[in-house]
């Protein structure tokens, strides 16, 4: 599993899950699931359910998913952490150290979304 900004998509052989507010018109073979409201600057928790549960159906097949947002900071590391708190069990905080390691410059939700109290956490 990656978590990636559109350029990171042009290339990736796999399953590309979208969570930019838009489409990505540039691209092609791409689930688009728009995971942040901003007319109420709150995370659409119900789609990022849904990608959860499109990257756990597509690494089961054994495909290597990339999530991805325009640059990599922000809506695509919400979108994987939570899926490292439902299918791994774990919080919010450590699913975004994790992502950290991996890629620095990653902003929490609580750095970018105003709302956050249906994530459930203070992330």
């Amino acid at each position: 599993m990656y978590v990636g900004g559109s350029h990171d998509a042009r290339e990736f052989l796999g399953t590309k899950v979208c969570v930019r507010d838009e489409p990505p018109t540039e691209l092609t073979g791409v689930t688009h699931v728009p995971i942040y409201d901003p007319t109420v600057d709150r995370a659409i928790v119900e789609n990022l359910e849904r990608v959860a549960r499109l990257v756990d159906s597509a690494r089961s097949r054994g495909e290597a998913v990339l999530v991805f947002c325009g640059h990599g900071i922000r809506r695509g590391p919400l979108a994987v952490a939570w899926y490292l708190h439902r299918a791994e069990h774990r919080s919010l905080d450590e699913a975004y150290d994790q992502i950290r390691r991996l890629r620095p410059g990653v902003e929490g939700a609580s750095e970018w979304i105003g709302d956050r109290s249906n994530l459930g956490t203070r992330e």
